[in-house]
This record gives C-alpha cells, sequence and structure tokens, in this order.
C-alpha cells in the first residue's frame, strides 16, 4: 500500500525525522507509538504531503488520490476555529451577518449522504448538534465531528491521530468498537496514540518512534513487550521516567517559587468563597446548556468536574475565565465581586491559569516556546509587551522543571500536541496563579509526562494557596488534592444535572 525508504524531514537546521524506512500492506492496520516529541504527527504530515521531505515514498494508486486518505488531527481541528473565528471577528467589525457551519455541514458539506449522516451522528451522540453552529462545540463535540466527517466519507486509509483525547467513557467505548468494526471489514487504520490501552485487538502492527528514528517495527506481538516499551518511554516500574533526577517534586517545586511575590498576587480572595453561581442560565439559540444552576467554591477547597461531552463543562469555565459574555447577565462572583460591576476580563484572567483544549486550538501565534511562557505574566495570546529579567528567570526555571528548557527558542506552533500541552501549563503556572483552571491537562502527554503532571498538580493543590478546578474524562486522575467534585449526569431529552458531593 506504500512504503517509505530512508525518509528525513528538518525544520530550519533541526532534523525532525531522520532516515525513516517502512513497508505497509492493504489489510494491515499499525498503530504509530512513541514519547511526546517523537516525531509521530510529522511522519503522518509528510505522508500526507503537508510537510517536504527527504528520500523515497511510494503509493499504491488506490491512495494516490487524497480523497482516499481520511486523516483526523488537532491540525485540522484547529484550522476549522480559526476559521470559524474569522468570521466572528468579521461579523463584530462589520456589521453583516456571518454563516456560521453547524454539524451537518461540517460531517457532509454537500447534502450527499443524509442517511448515512443520521446514523454516524446518532451512534456518536451528534444528532443534537447537527444544527448547531461549530463556535458553541465543546472541544470532545468539534473532535467527534471530524471524525464523523472522516468515517462518511468511506475511506481506503482512515488515520486517527490521537483520537480517543477528549471525549468521555461513552464515546471512547463507541469509537473503539467502531474502529475494531472497520479494521475486521477490510479496511487499513493507523492509529496514532500515547496510551497502550488504545489499541484495539485487531491492530496487529506497530511502529515506534523515538527522537525521530524508528525504534521498532513489526507484529504487535513481538515489538510491544514491557522491557521494549520502558525502553521507548524511558519508564522505571513505576512509570516514571528513568532519566529525572533523585530529587522530589517538593524540593523542585520549593525552588521554583519566587520569595518576592506579593501578597496581593499571593492572597488576592477576600471573603469566604472565591466561586459563587446563583441560579445561572445560559442558552445558545434553542439549546439550554445550563439552567438555574447554583454552585460555591469556598476558599481552599479544590474541585474535580466531570461530566460526558457536551454536558457543559466547558461551558461554566469559560463562565469562569471571563471568555462568556452570557456571565454578564448572570450572578456570578468570582474573587468576591460579582461580574459586570466595573471589574475587567483583564483582572479576572490575572488571577486564573488556564489549560484547555479549546484554549491550545485558540494559541496560534507563531511565537517561540519561552515567549508563550511569559506571556502567561500579561494573559494574552502571543507576546506584545517585554518581560523583567525576574520574570523571564523564573519562566525558565519553570520550563527546566517540565523539562522543555531545550524548545525555549523553537517555534511554538511547529512542535507536538503533547509538547504544546506542555508548554501552556508551564505558562499557567509562571504567575502562580490563586487559581488553575485546567481542562484535561494531561490530554496528549505520554506515561511519564503525564505521571510527572500528576504530581505537580496534586503537589500544588496540597501544599500552596493556589485552588484548583480539575476537569478529566479518565477515571486514573484521582488526585489526593481534589475533596470535592461536580459530576454532570444525563437525564431526560439530553438535559443534564449537576451532583455535588
Amino acid at each position: 500500500m506504500l512504503s517509505l525508504k530512508k525518509v528525513s524531514n528538518k525544520l530550519w537546521d533541526k532534523p525532525i525525522l531522520k532516515d525513516i524506512s517502512w513497508i505497509t500492506e492493504f489489510g494491515q492496520s499499525w498503530a504509530i507509538l512513541g514519547p511526546n516529541g517523537a516525531g509521530k504527527s510529522t511522519l503522518i504530515k509528510v505522508i500526507l504531503g503537508q510537510l517536504p521531505y527527504c528520500g523515497t515514498i511510494k503509493r499504491d494508486a488506490q491512495i494516490a488520490v487524497s480523497n482516499t486518505i481520511a486523516h483526523v488531527s488537532l491540525e485540522q481541528q484547529k484550522i476549522l476555529v480559526a476559521r470559524e473565528e474569522k468570521k466572528d471577528r468579521y461579523e463584530e467589525y462589520s456589521g453583516n451577518e456571518e454563516h456560521f457551519l453547524t454539524g451537518r455541514e461540517i460531517i457532509d458539506p454537500e447534502g450527499k449522504h443524509p442517511g448515512q449522516l443520521l446514523k454516524i451522528a446518532d451512534d456518536l451522540g451528534l444528532s443534537a448538534l447537527l444544527e448547531k453552529p461549530l463556535r458553541h462545540f465543546s472541544n470532545g463535540e468539534t473532535r467527534k465531528t471530524l471524525i464523523a466527517k472522516a468515517l462518511l466519507a468511506k475511506p481506503k486509509l482512515l488515520i486517527l491521530d490521537e483520537p480517543f483525547d477528549g471525549l468521555d467513557t461513552a464515546s471512547v467505548n463507541w469509537l473503539a468498537l467502531t474502529i475494531s468494526g472497520l479494521i475486521q471489514n477490510g479496511l487499513a487504520v493507523w492509529l496514532v496514540s500515547h496510551r497502550f490501552e488504545e489499541l484495539v485487538p485487531e491492530i496487529k502492527h506497530v511502529l515506534c518512534l523515538k527522537s525521530g528514528e524508528v525504534f521498532a517495527q513489526g507484529l504487535r506481538t513481538e515489538v510491544m513487550t514491557p522491557e521494549r516499551m520502558k525502553s521507548l518511554y524511558g519508564e522505571d516500574e513505576k512509570g516514571q521516567s528513568s532519566h529525572r533526577n533523585t530529587e522530589s517534586i517538593k524540593e523542585k517545586y520549593e525552588k521554583l517559587i519566587p520569595h518576592d511575590v506579593s501578597e496581593s498576587t499571593a492572597n488576592p480572595v477576600k471573603g469566604s468563597f472565591i466561586i459563587r453561581m446563583r441560579n445561572v442560565n445560559v442558552r445558545y439559540g434553542e439549546n439550554v446548556v445550563l439552567e438555574q444552576f447554583n454552585w460555591t467554591v469556598h476558599r481552599g477547597e479544590n474541585w474535580k468536574i466531570v461530566g460526558p461531552n457536551g454536558a457543559g463543562k466547558s461551558t461554566l469555565l469559560s463562565l469562569i475565565s471571563g471568555d462568556n459574555l452570557q456571565a454578564y447577565s448572570n450572578e456570578i462572583y468570582l474573587f468576591g465581586r460579582r461580574r459586570g460591576t466595573g471589574e475587567s476580563v483583564w483582572d479576572i484572567k490575572h488571577r486564573i491559569g488556564l489549560v484547555s483544549s479549546e484554549f491550545q486550538v485558540r494559541y496560534r501565534e507563531s511565537v517561540s516556546v519561552l515567549k508563550v511562557v511569559l506571556s502567561g505574566f500579561f494573559d494574552t495570546i502571543g507576546y506584545y509587551q517585554p518581560a523583567s529579567e525576574t520574570q523571564r528567570k523564573n519562566a525558565l526555571n519553570w520550563m527546566q522543571f517540565i523539562e522543555i528548557k531545550q524548545l525555549a527558542e523553537q517555534d511554538f506552533t511547529r512542535l507536538s500536541y503533547g509538547q504544546q500541552r506542555l508548554i501552556l501549563l508551564a505558562r499557567a503556572l509562571v504567575k502562580s496563579p490563586p487559581l488553575l483552571v485546567l481542562d484535561e491537562p494531561c490530554q496528549g502527554l505520554d506515561r511519564a509526562n503525564r505521571n510527572r503532571v500528576l504530581a505537580l498538580i496534586d503537589h500544588i493543590g496540597l501544599n500552596s494557596a493556589t485552588q484548583i478546578l480539575y476537569v478529566t474524562h479518565a477515571a486514573a486522575d484521582q488526585l489526593d488534592c481534589l475533596h470535592h467534585e461536580l459530576r454532570f449526569e444525563a437525564v431526560n431529552d439530553g438535559a443534564f444535572r449537576p451532583i455535588f458531593t
């Protein structure tokens, strides 16, 4: 079906892929594994003709035409969201009404497959989104919409780059069964992933990349031995990196926090609560997202927020982070002050460190990694004012702690999804905010990075004044610092009710 011989790729003068040789046949399905920054997504872009390369790639005639290969990735999501945001800005400044794409138009733009579209939408839980504008979709809903579009195309080759990220448990189970069924029916599927547990049994072949080179390839039973996987990810017996020093999270964290942090920054919250919502209602057209919603987060509390895709988690966070205008028409108090009583959105953002898939999609500025981290001091997307020497030193310290300092001068937009996630986490932490809003912070991270990030978040939640709101679909994300839970459960007619524990 496809063969690569000594394929290499460079970003400026930095080698990304190095002499990749690989042969795939029709009827074979492959998993492409490797740690963050291994070159997995770059390899796919090279094969799709999106990046230049040296070497030889031969394609069978059946996949020589671009529409015979379906590809789902974060990059597609970014492009789609950017296009709709551009329309939004044009409408705001011109006064002319723009047409925003609905779920139906994204999945089946020419309307040629209405029956098949309805079936896929029903299976993926997208029926309610077919007439809803994309700009109101959550990250998980957007991901499922792109997967539905790929399945509707009936390709010869389906490439799924981290397809399970951002999906709730029901959608993960459905997608796994769907991938298994497609492979059983003869479709070639390539699954790019960090996690072994996501590989359906029907995937029999594995390609492992490490530092841009082929680490191993062949039959799954021969490649995925415990010893080889530990070596691939550089892990010890506990899933931690074997290359890290013996200094504890606590010791390293205490060295990070500057001793000259002002009292107003370190502890700016007055009163008994930092968030209070009373009878909050949010709707987009006929779609009710939150109805008569009440919630209070008291000082010192850390919360876990869980629920299916579309339950309202992203909307709830946008009310807190200052990105949702409907906050001004509701009774919402943040840091002791009611929204809409004279505070600026920058007053709010200054006190919040944010990591989310939606924010990562919006951060498309082509600047260096160091400037992305420094932008956390100014709460901007992009770098528009000079940082002080103290801020620069603090940013570099955080980057060294998270082990991304070596990326400091690289272009943020050209790095892998997992690397970008670590960078945005450093951006959120760099100012030691009173509130950390973490929406699936470990999405896209390999196991070693994930364990390290979870340990850091837990330490912050247990040993600092920073409070945490932690949104996740992963049952394994059990943090000792999270003593309270807000769970959205489905009720009749697609609505959700909040349950507090």
